[in-house]
């Protein structure tokens, strides 16, 4: 039996969604009063650390604090401030957002037509009262009324694909924009880098490679890095963070703290001795071993190639020996290539080692240097095959990320580089190949979860019918026209469904970071909006078929045509759940973002379990870094909430309504955030926000009139099932056309234009080294000694 048939038998009514509108209410109305309150009292006292964080940092893209009418503020803000001000990410972001605050006015708009016809209808039974009074269950089959749903699905199709397409010539020109001149904060360097990767060993040292890319693009190349592997550097540098951390809660305390060493932890066992002079010697020791690791770094990155040729009893003068052969071997080959170093005439697949010279000087000059220095083997250290190149130009940076370099997979591979800012510099030597041998293996880890997925969403469906769960568990069952009831069958499957997608999310990310070891938070957030999305479309599914797919798996493979038709029988007895969703994550979720609650409380409770006097300088300040939202988190609950209004808009038309609650409050909610209080950490030019989402957007459309086809069958209409193909076809060829014309051509930047901006500006050598350097190794980025004491106690968020 599906859900559809148990839904026939029961009259789906009002309590929980008012039960659920109430509570939220509330909510809102507590929420908005303490953030007037606070914001008040803030203003008054010039705190900006929790609604204005964004003036500690970018007072500069930020408009004036504490501005009277905030959400009129944000609203009047015009599209070309507000992309100066949050950056073309959490620009196209809003427009999303806005995209569907207008086809949900323009649904909200048919609803009001379409409710008074189907309320009007003529079917009858327990499926048709109550709130399905309003859907289309209320219309008999074949009624004439369906004519006026087949006309209004044309208009609602037609609107979406009209504003899709004003969205993307409005993007394809900031696109352009953003990737001819970049973004204010970003480092010039971004513009001008790739990201090479399976560089070959007698690649992977900085003159060799630059040496091969001046070949390929003559006197065109600024720089180059060489990421090494050095696992036993980052430890240490990871460690003296710690150490400074507890030094400077150890000076932050008016009494002289002790600290436990020897023991199996710092507060108990073991002696105890005076933590700051502990921390003092222990800071010291690690500002020593950290200089030792780097001094073998330039060891590793020019001779560690030939020191892996070496056997392992091999003793010094092996190693230099058959380094000095090496090269000389090298230099003997190229001059038998015509007294030619390298042609462009010589087939790539030949280009190697050999077909390079280098200065036999240069190398015997860095072996003498670093001939006492062979215990490198001992430190870890070696070059990997990754590598940033640093162009002159945007026409040789845009060539080389666009051409092949190598002609198959296996060889050195380019793309572009990452903002240097969203860099995982923890992950940067891991080889690709491994990478994407992860990626297979969890890519079947992901689908056979998404089959099994159905197991907790049934156990959180069940939720919304109490009194099931009663009688399997032999308890007496309860009225379920009480309040409170309804309170707990509409609350309780929308807060255990977002907990767990909380926790999927979690999931995700920690397995793109620490198993796949992605390079980028560019890359992370891109990793986990794909599946993270993709188990938002299996959360509908599952919710609308209710119950476990594999109860139904059997039918699906004898008649696959069958799985449209049970979604589409059961959609309308899933529609409540879908309403206090909805409800839930607009009212609610637009109220704890504006009141910046949990922040606060989060610093109450940090203050009442230590005095301030204790809070370091360091604390202090990273409370005035405004939080950032995450891209892989928040754009699939977006689409999520847009499917449903897609999905149910000629079907339940009342859903529209609560979605443009959601998306008109949270448009204005969000870019009140993104103006005062929140900051992305690097800018992806649009590409998390829109380029790589329309995908989805798109199967969203496909999914929805594929439904309403199935639909108009089971009202035994054809002749409005077969209306229903035209906005399918038309959305297609729609799909086709943008993605040939638009689409394939926003990835990079055309050299034509590449070169115009080079002609404009001038080919470019001011770049900073450091840009791309490891952390690591930038001894700039040192923190030697601690902060002492601190210089500001006025400012905090309580």
């Amino acid at each position: 039996m599906t859900s559809y048939e148990v839904s026939s038998d029961v009259v789906v009514g009002w309590s929980s969604i008012w039960v659920t509108g109430i509570v939220v209410g509330v909510q809102f109305v507590l929420c908005y009063a303490f953030f007037m309150i606070k914001r008040s009292n803030d203003e008054r006292n010039k705190v900006f650390d929790l609604y204005e964080t964004r003036q500690h940092s970018l007072g500069h893209r930020s408009p004036p604090p504490f501005q009277p009418h905030w959400y009129l503020k944000a609203y009047q803000m015009s599209d070309s401030e507000t992309l100066r001000c949050v950056g073309l990410d959490s620009y196209m972001f809003l427009r999303l957002l806005r995209f569907g605050a207008r086809l949900t006015a323009l649904g909200t708009g048919l609803s009001i037509i379409l409710i008074p016809i189907y309320s009007t209808g003529t079917a009858r039974g327990n499926s048709t009262e109550g709130f399905n009074k309003l859907t289309l269950a209320r219309v008999e089959h074949g009624d004439k009324r369906m004519a006026i749903t087949v006309v209004a699905w044309y208009i609602f199709i037609g609107f979406i694909l009209r504003e899709l397409h004003n969205e993307w010539k409005s993007f394809a020109l900031l696109r352009q924009q953003y990737l001819a001149r970049g973004d204010e904060d970003v480092p010039k360097e971004f513009r001008y880098s790739i990201l090479c990767e399976q560089v070959p060993e007698w690649l992977q040292s900085e003159k060799r490679l630059k040496k091969y890319f001046d070949r390929l693009f003559p006197e065109k190349v600024a720089q180059t890095t060489i990421c090494m592997e050095m696992s036993c550097l980052d430890k240490l540098v990871e460690e003296r963070e710690k150490v400074l951390n507890n030094l400077e809660r150890a000076d932050a305390c008016a009494h002289h703290p002790k600290v436990s060493i020897g023991g199996r932890c710092s507060c108990c066992w073991g002696e105890k001795v005076d933590a700051i002079e502990h921390y003092r010697t222990e800071l010291s020791r690690l500002n020593t071993s950290i200089c030792h690791e780097r001094e073998l770094v330039p060891l590793a990155a020019n001779h560690v190639r030939h020191l892996r040729k070496c056997d392992g009893n091999s003793n010094a003068l092996d190693v230099i020996s058959m380094s000095m052969s090496a090269i000389s071997e090298g230099i003997q080959q190229l001059q038998t290539h015509d007294g030619q170093e390298f042609t462009h005439s010589m087939p790539l697949i030949e280009c190697n080692e050999s077909h390079f010279s280098f200065s036999d000087d240069d190398e015997e000059r860095d072996i003498g240097e670093h001939i006492n220095q062979i215990e490198i083997n001992e430190s870890k250290i070696s070059p990997s095959s990754t590598a940033f190149v640093t162009f002159t130009s945007l026409r040789a940076k845009q060539a080389a990320a666009q051409c092949a370099l190598t002609p198959d997979r296996t060889s050195m591979r380019v793309f572009h580089a990452p903002d240097p800012r969203s860099v995982l510099w923890e992950n940067i030597s891991f080889p690709l190949s491994m990478q994407d041998t992860a990626k297979f293996g969890m890519k079947v880890v992901w689908i056979v979860g998404i089959l099994f997925w159905a197991i907790p969403v049934s156990v959180v469906n069940s939720l919304a019918n109490l009194n099931s769960i009663l009688q399997a568990l032999n308890i007496k069952t309860v009225d379920s026209s009480k309040p409170w009831y309804g309170f707990l069958s509409g609350l309780l499957p929308v807060i255990a469904l977002a907990l767990l997608l909380d926790a999927l999310y979690a999931l995700i990310v920690l397995t793109a970071k620490r198993v796949l070891k992605l390079k980028s938070l560019s890359d992370v957030d891109a990793y986990a909006t794909y599946w993270y999305q993709l188990y938002q479309f299996a959360n509908l599914w599952l919710i609308v078929i209710g119950g476990s797919i594999f109860n139904q798996f059997q039918s699906f493979l004898n008649d696959p045509q069958s799985i449209v038709t049970t979604i589409a029988n059961a959609m309308i007895g899933s529609s409540v759940f879908f309403v206090n969703m909805t409800l839930t994550q607009s009212i609610g979720k637009c109220a704890l973002d504006i009141s910046q609650l949990q922040k606060f409380v989060i610093a109450l409770l940090m203050r009442l379990w230590r005095s301030e006097s204790t809070i370091t300088q360091r604390q202090m300040d990273r409370a005035k870094i405004p939080e950032t939202y995450q891209w892989g988190y928040e754009i699939p609950q977006i689409l999520f909430i847009l499917m449903i209004v897609v999905l149910y808009c000629p079907i339940v038309p009342i859903m529209e309504v609560f979605g443009l609650i959601y998306f008109a409050g949270r448009y204005i909610t969000y870019k009140h955030q993104f103006l005062h209080v929140n900051a992305q950490t690097f800018e992806g030019g649009g590409n998390a926000t829109w380029l790589s989402i329309f995908v989805f957007i798109i199967s969203i459309i496909y999914m929805a009139e594929a439904v309403f086809i199935a639909y108009m069958g089971l009202k035994q209409s054809p002749a409005s099932a077969a209306f229903g193909f035209v906005p399918l076809v038309v959305t297609f060829v729609f799909h086709l056309d943008l993605r040939y014309k638009t689409i394939t051509y926003l990835q990079n930047l055309p050299l034509q234009t590449a070169a115009a901006i080079d002609v404009k500006e001038g080919e470019r050598n001011d770049f900073d080294p450091l840009v791309y350097l490891q952390p690591s190794l930038n001894s700039i980025l040192d923190e030697k000694y601690y902060f002492g004491s601190r210089s500001d106690c006025c400012e905090t968020i309580i």
